[in-house]
């Protein structure tokens, strides 16, 4: 009797011995998941993009308005803004404005440039090309040819300038916003020192 009693109490401490190392190695095996689960969270952290907001800032350009305005004077416009928007900002047009003379001569889907000048005659002025007028000079002299706005066909006629380098001016002026100086022609592929000095007198901007 007493033996068998002895080996039932052993039987149930091999149980208890069973249970105990079978919880020992669940915990075991959770906590090697806890920290392969961590470890993959961590790495996840680490290699997650970051985005960083980036904000433009839009250049401006300067523009003189003068003449037949309602508000002449001077303006800062964003860049790539056109001579129609340019009027806008400066009140319209005045009464005394040749509506005319502008129709024909005023591109006003053009885009400006910095540092230019637009000068709107009055009815009855006498003034030049187109150009002329947006640059406020009163001048009937046909030869000088405007960088910054001349046709293809005007700079055509220019010497040693012929319609392939004519369209890399008009490119150029294009991307660029204009030419700010004369010499700045120079840049354009196909214009080099010797040409600059035969066309320099010929060219304004």
């Amino acid at each position: 009797m007493r033996l068998l009693e002895s080996i039932q109490k052993l039987k149930i401490v091999d149980g208890l011995l069973v249970l105990g190392f079978l919880l020992v190695i669940g915990g075991i095996g959770m906590n090697f998941k806890d920290l392969f689960l961590g470890q993959e969270k961590a790495e996840v952290a680490k290699i997650s993009p970051v985005v960083k907001n980036e904000v433009e800032v839009d250049s401006s350009v300067k523009i003189d308005v003068a003449g037949e305005v309602i508000n002449p004077g001077v303006y800062e416009l964003k860049n790539g803004s056109r001579i129609e928007d340019v009027l806008i900002v400066a009140g319209g047009l005045s009464a005394n404005a040749d509506r005319e003379w502008i129709e024909k001569n005023l591109n006003k889907a053009e885009k400006i440039y910095d540092g230019e000048k637009i000068y709107i005659p009055k009815v009855g002025e006498i003034l030049g090309t187109s150009r002329d007028a947006i640059n406020g000079v009163s001048t009937n002299n046909n030869k000088i040819i405007r960088l910054n706005s001349a046709s293809l066909e005007e700079l055509d006629k220019l010497d040693g300038v012929g319609p392939a380098i004519g369209q890399r001016i008009i490119d150029y002026r294009t991307e660029n916003g204009g030419f700010k100086s004369v010499e700045e022609i120079k840049l354009v592929p196909g214009i080099g020192d010797k040409m600059f000095e035969k066309i320099k007198d010929e060219i304004q901007l």
